[in-house]
């Protein structure tokens, strides 16, 4: 007689989750906040990158997404990122209501509706691009190029041509918002400005040359010290996220990775 007690399933790929999912190990801090929206069209989605908006009553939450319509906030979003939109359960039988079973969506918080925030620990989240390993720099887009338009979502390993682009010997003096670079380069206004010398939050006010081809900038903040000659001056489409890595550079099938947030940025 032959027995037989069943078959061994291979997992050959399990999801990691839904976007927002907090993982269960580990150091974890969650506060709740009102969700209010700068502009009334934006929902805060589940696994967002979210920042506080100070109030007399201890803040709302808003997205980066949301935050960057308004462009002078480009100077603002690495001291007010907060954390990770965490995944609540909802009491619809679908979520949101009428939605087919089965469809794939990610929930949101909407305009009033109370949101928790992960602001220290590791979740799941949607990544847009890139190829992440173990340890990886976490960013967040803020302008568009050929690489995203997805303004407001999570990448890594900027393209070093396209969203991540050093100039080697640019000139300025102290006190002064201009800086020359020297040779042409793939620049746009809203690009943020790091480097010696160039305040923290500095972004791209305009260009001298053609969009795509500047051979000059105006930046938002002066100088505090006159370049030296080799100083490397990054423009980037994406603001890096303080303290927040990629906690193991696997990602699923619906390009959902975890991350980790080392740091509490904000209270």
């Amino acid at each position: 007689m032959i027995v037989s007690f069943g078959q061994v399933i291979p997992v050959t790929g399990p999801n990691l989750g839904f976007p927002g999912n907090i993982s269960r190990f580990g150091d974890r801090v969650v506060k709740a906040r009102p969700f209010a929206p700068l502009t009334s069209t934006n929902n805060l989605n589940f696994g967002d990158p979210a920042v506080l908006i100070p109030t007399t009553t201890g803040g709302t939450w808003t997205s980066i997404a949301d935050f960057i319509g308004t462009v002078t906030n480009l100077a603002k979003v690495q001291a007010a990122f907060a954390g990770v939109a965490v995944r609540n359960v909802k009491t619809s039988l679908t979520y949101p209501a009428g939605v087919t079973p089965g469809t794939n969506q990610v929930g949101y918080f909407s305009n009033g509706q109370e949101a928790e925030v992960l602001e220290r620990g590791s979740a799941t989240v949607l990544l847009t691009a890139g190829a992440p390993s173990a340890g990886d720099q976490v960013y967040s887009r803020i302008l568009a190029s050929s690489i995203s338009s997805a303004l407001g979502d999570y990448e890594t390993n900027p393209s070093a041509t396209v969203d991540y682009i050093t100039s080697v010997a640019p000139s300025g003096t102290i006190n002064s918002t201009t800086i020359t670079l020297n040779t042409t380069l793939a620049l746009y206004p809203g690009m943020l400005v790091f480097g010696p010398g160039v305040p923290a939050g500095a972004y791209v006010v305009s260009l001298t040359g053609t969009n795509g081809a500047a051979t000059a900038v105006v930046i938002s903040s002066a100088l505090n010290q006159t370049l030296t000659a080799g100083s490397p001056i990054v423009f980037s489409n994406l603001v890096p996220l303080n303290g927040v890595t990629v906690t193991t550079g696997v990602v699923d099938a619906n390009n959902t990775v975890e991350i980790t947030l080392k740091l509490r940025n904000i209270a």
